[in-house]
């Protein structure tokens, strides 16, 4: 077993981040929100608060996963993260129904008076910040899914808020011209928009967690890596061809090769020497590697 390239305590420190920016920038939606009175500036600072309790429940995951093996979880509990994506996604999915039913009851009651001004400004502060924490994110993320995702959603949050600021924008020109009564339906069209912009996410991480969840194999991208460092050792040895079957859960790669030799030419130590250039080879990797190598006679036992 090989320990992950990316610290945990970075994962944390990460996660803690993104909770103490989120809080400050939903602070600041909800009570701008209802001082203006904009659902769309409202609705940013709840779904902000909602990421911000999602995003409290990865930290405690991620501590979790960090306690390691235990008489209990002898194996750790690193499906505590593709469950906290999961998790996310329900949550999200939730959220933007709600939203979207809101806004289209309000519409049916022939919309609402909002200064698209504010939303103007609103929308272009969260842009930023949005966007560059979305950045910073991405190049702390190293191996860790869970800051990934938080990345993601703020990426998509900076994405909202710049399709809020066009829409305001476009409201406040055509205020003053004869089409001026379709600002009160800004609001609940925005609302609306930002739904559909943000509902391939959640979806996006229920499938993901589900996927690792059920024991799915890693990207094409790392299982191209250990296809081609056991070619390797499998050419470097004269080893026949290898059964190779390989799964994702959080931090954790689990491998599980075997190859058939024939009977007398292999010791333990030889078996143990080749395991050790696996886990050498792959050390990069930024995963917990978890690998077995069984060298055996019999066919059967291997496939």
């Amino acid at each position: 077993m090989t320990t992950p390239a990316a610290p945990a305590l970075t994962e944390r420190s990460a996660l803690m981040q993104s909770v103490v920016v989120a809080l400050v920038i939903s602070a600041i939606a909800v009570v701008g929100g209802l001082a203006v009175g904009s659902r769309i500036i409202v609705f940013d600072g709840v779904y902000g608060i909602i990421g911000l309790s999602l995003t409290w429940i990865s930290l405690r995951a991620s501590r979790a996963v960090e306690s390691g093996p235990s008489a209990r979880y002898p194996f750790g509990r690193e499906s505590l993260t593709p469950f906290a994506i999961m998790l996310q996604g329900v949550a999200m999915l939730g959220t933007l129904l709600i939203a979207a039913v809101d806004a289209v009851v309000l519409i049916l009651d022939g919309g609402s008076d909002v200064a698209p001004i504010s939303v103007v400004i609103y929308g272009l502060l969260s842009a930023v910040v949005s966007g560059i924490f979305a950045a910073h994110l991405l190049r702390r993320s190293g191996g860790s899914e869970l800051v990934r995702v938080e990345a993601l959603q703020w990426r998509a949050g900076a994405v909202r808020n710049a399709v809020m600021v066009i829409g305001a924008t476009v409201a406040v020109l055509i205020a003053s011209t004869s089409f001026g009564g379709l600002v009160r339906f800004l609001d609940p069209v925005l609302v609306l928009v930002a739904v559909a912009m943000l509902a391939p996410i959640p979806i996006r991480f229920l499938r993901s967690g589900i996927y690792e969840l059920l024991e799915g194999a890693p990207s094409p991208e790392v299982q191209q890596r250990v296809l081609a460092e056991v070619e390797a050792i499998r050419a470097r040895h004269g080893l026949g061809d290898p059964y190779i079957r390989m799964t994702k859960l959080g931090r954790k790669l689990y491998l599980q090769i075997d190859i058939v030799v024939e009977p007398g030419t292999w010791t333990i130590e030889g078996q143990d020497a080749v395991r050790r250039e696996l886990l050498a080879g792959l050390d990069t990797l930024g995963y917990e590697l978890w690998a077995s190598i069984d060298l055996t006679t019999d066919r059967s036992l291997a496939e």
